[in-house]
């Protein structure tokens, strides 16, 4: 199933570019009808949500992007109401392909599935697992014992979200170290694309390599064929990890867990925040 998603996706992306591209070099030539146009409205907003994406705003979106949706019915809807539509059945072939396609992307592929790890659950303590650092030196998580982190299971470079998500958090990460609490990042991607990411920041946000996948398989976040399909060409490899935030306190144990079923809909940081000063600040007062 997961393989299926991986060519989903950019086949789905590839879709709505050559569809908008179609479109706009038709319409130079002739006006467009009611089929073409219903095309163009379904496939612009569906072009949109990834270049935002892409452009880092935010780390989140609406679970059932009801907007999309809207605009989905609406081009739709043009379609169908086509007269030219038997002498031109292309506009219906193409927008039904990204209607669906649309419909899966929001309720198929960006469904994680349900994800309830007990041992990940708030109060419990954090499993024993082993990270490799940067400097390729191997660390245990009992390692975390006497401070508070937070701990972020990512993607890797590739997903704009995970990097969204990254960004804010060391946008906030004076005021979680005024808090007690560090960061560690943690992604099973290969060491340099990490390397690559801790450059980019200038806060002392500590980053971990999952060799071998051995954190995520101790911890069930593997998520086997989860890379977009031809990733692996730009030095990717095709599985990678379920997005997930823990905060821990001092004695390792879990005082928040964020494990998402849709990849698209992930905390605010202001909620690390919050958990830090009550669950935390508060609990050592």
């Amino acid at each position: 199933m997961n393989k299926a998603k991986s060519v989903f996706i950019v086949l789905f992306l590839i879709l709505i570019n050559l569809s908008l591209l179609h479109v706009a070099t038709m319409s130079w030539h002739s006006p467009l009808g009611p089929g073409w146009i219903g095309v163009f409205v379904l496939a612009l907003p569906n072009f949109y949500l990834f270049v935002w994406m892409f452009m880092r705003r935010r780390a989140r979106t609406s679970r059932n992007l009801h907007f999309l949706m809207a605009s989905n019915l609406m081009g739709i809807a043009l379609v169908l109401t086509d007269p030219a539509m038997e002498s031109d059945p292309w506009p219906l072939v193409i927008g039904n392909l990204i209607f669906f396609g649309s419909i899966a992307y929001i309720f198929w592929y960006s469904n994680l599935g349900e994800r309830s790890n007990a041992e990940l659950k708030e109060g419990e303590k954090l499993p024993v697992f082993q990270l490799q650092t940067l400097e390729g030196e191997s660390f245990s998580s009992e390692q975390f014992k006497g401070s508070a982190w937070l701990l972020m299971f990512y993607r890797g470079n590739w997903c704009p979200l995970c990097m969204t998500q990254i960004g804010e958090v060391a946008g906030r990460y004076i005021e979680l170290d005024r808090l007690g609490v560090k960061v560690a990042l943690i992604s099973p991607q290969p060491e340099s694309k990490t390397q690559e990411l801790a450059k980019r920041f200038k806060v002392p946000m500590k980053f971990f390599v999952d060799t071998e996948f051995k954190a995520s398989k101790k911890l069930k976040l593997m998520h086997e064929n989860g890379v977009p399909f031809g990733m692996n060409w730009l030095g990717n490899g095709e599985d990678t990890v379920l997005p997930t935030v823990l905060i821990i306190n001092k004695h390792g144990r879990i005082v928040y867990s964020d494990q998402t079923s849709n990849y698209r809909v992930r905390p605010e940081p202001e909620q690390f925040l919050e958990v830090a000063r009550q669950k935390l600040v508060g609990a050592e007062s």
